[in-house]
């Protein structure tokens, strides 16, 4: 039993990707995604609620089956939710800077970002086409790996990653002590595993939010400009906000960051060449507060969108597939401290494979 997020076509139903002018958009035909997950037999139980268009990170309109007050976070946060309350033992969701990642933390479930392209977008309504990813989320690693097998319809050889996993202590101490002590912890219990614990330097967190806002917003402007002309008035506010930075954008800053993630990625790649998987956080926080409009990062106030994609968005830029899944050990709110899990492009079974060797979830 899948739930399906609602960007993702499905024939005969309303698919509105949360947006008020496609909420009369009947789908004509199945995505892709729905149509692989047909073919596995897959029970699809209906859709789940997203942020309008994904541009945010908060789906204020689900409610956390933890505690009404907290955030399910997003965009795929009817997904995560649901999940979290038993209702489905799979579920889909799209990732433009964390969109699957951010709520199954906040969810304390399970979530994959594949590598680019892994997965077609056909019928998915589109964020920023060069950062949308699609892909799967569930309760534990092994019903996860069950969908990922399912959706990609390919069993290459899965020789093991590497024994052993990079990781930044910058990323990881401006974290909130639970967290800090929880990822620490694990990779402690890693090293005790046999797998070698390496430090590495990941792009300074301040770039990638700087590089992210300017490409995210610039590309989401042009698409949507493009080929939703007569609707742009219509998208939520932070998205017209976002059209509005964009239009006065200075096309040499867009340019200057999209070379900034061309190094990132090789950055990235260089690092991947020596360790089977980098590890990180996933959120920088606790899980807010649904009405919070800032975080508490470190000693620094960030908005609520930019906080909860922080740790996320550079993979997005980069492609490499990340997992994110819960520890045992608990935050303040009573939900598990999230860890993210990063390994070489096209690599997602033998990461998954990588995470069991956490014994976590």
């Amino acid at each position: 039993p899948v739930l399906v997020k609602e960007n993702c076509d499905l024939k005969g139903v309303v698919c509105s990707a949360g947006l008020a002018f496609r909420r009369r958009h009947v789908a004509s035909t199945d995505s892709d995604i729905v149509r692989r997950l047909r073919a596995a037999d897959a029970v699809i139980l209906g859709l789940s609620v997203s942020d309008p268009g994904a541009f945010t990170t908060r789906t204020a309109e689900v409610t956390h089956p933890a505690d009404a007050r907290l955030s399910v976070g997003g965009s795929s946060g009817g997904s995560g939710a649901a999940l979290a309350a038993g209702m489905c033992l799979g579920a889909i969701g799209s990732d433009t800077g964390g969109s699957i990642r951010v709520p199954a933390a906040c969810c304390g479930v399970f979530g994959l970002k594949p590598s680019y392209d892994a997965l077609p977008l056909d019928g998915v309504f589109p964020l920023v086409p060069s950062l949308d990813h699609v892909g799967p989320m569930a309760r534990n690693l092994e019903d996860l790996a069950l969908i990922w097998g399912a959706l990609k319809r390919e069993t290459p050889p899965n020789a093991p990653l590497a024994a052993s996993v990079g990781y930044d202590p910058t990323w990881i101490d401006e974290c909130p002590a639970p967290a800090r002590d929880a990822l620490y912890q694990a990779l402690h219990d890693l090293h005790a595993r046999g797998i070698d614990c390496t430090e590495v330097e990941l792009p300074p967190l301040a770039d990638v939010l700087d590089m992210h806002a300017q490409i995210f917003t610039m590309e989401s402007w042009r698409w949507h400009s493009a080929n939703q002309p007569n609707n742009l008035d219509r998208y939520p506010e932070i998205a017209r906000t976002w059209f509005g930075l964009a239009e006065a954008m200075p096309e040499a800053d867009y340019i200057r960051a999209t070379k900034q993630r061309a190094a990132f990625t090789a950055q990235i790649d260089r690092i991947l060449s020596g360790v089977g998987a980098i590890l990180t956080p996933v959120i920088p926080c606790d899980v807010p507060d649904k009405t919070a409009q800032t975080i508490d990062v470190g000693a620094t106030s960030v908005d609520f969108t930019m906080a909860m994609v922080r740790n996320t968005c550079l993979f997005d830029h980069s492609g490499h597939p990340a997992l994110a899944m819960p520890l045992k050990a608990r935050q303040p709110s009573g939900l598990p401290v999230s860890v993210q899990l990063v390994g070489p492009k096209g690599r997602e079974a033998a990461l998954l494979d990588f995470a069991q060797a956490m014994g976590q979830g």
